[in-house]
């Protein structure tokens, strides 16, 4: 599996996002935080683990179609962290290297000014 949890850090070989979790002291520790989304969202592990898995299926869909199922999938999975897929889209595609470096899939018709 491309998503790699560890005891701190949940990483993956397809994103460029990681999850980390919060060891210093407070009412914050042990809560994980997700380098895509705010930085004072907290998640527990699985929500983090949660995150990672959607923003791979949400990034590989660039490259490939994505069936009504495994959008379905995904829409049922992102209410675990109190979004809607659009919301983690969003978060994903701003900071997305892929999308910046203009190496994402061009969409299909024309949009270019005349």
């Amino acid at each position: 599996m491309p998503v790699q949890p560890a005891d701190w850090l949940i990483s993956s070989d397809i994103v460029d996002e990681v999850a980390f979790r919060v060891d210093i002291p407070g009412d914050d520790q042990g809560k994980w935080i997700v380098s895509f989304l705010p930085p004072e969202v907290r998640l527990t592990e699985k929500q983090a683990l949660t995150c990672m898995e959607l923003a791979e299926m949400v990034l590989l869909a660039l490259e490939s179609p994505v069936d009504s199922l495994d959008l379905e999938f995904a829409r049922i999975r992102v209410t675990e962290l109190g979004l809607s897929l659009e919301d983690l889209m969003w978060l994903l595609a701003a900071r997305s290297t892929l999308l910046r470096d203009g190496s994402a899939p061009q969409a299909s018709g024309s949009s270019a000014p005349a």
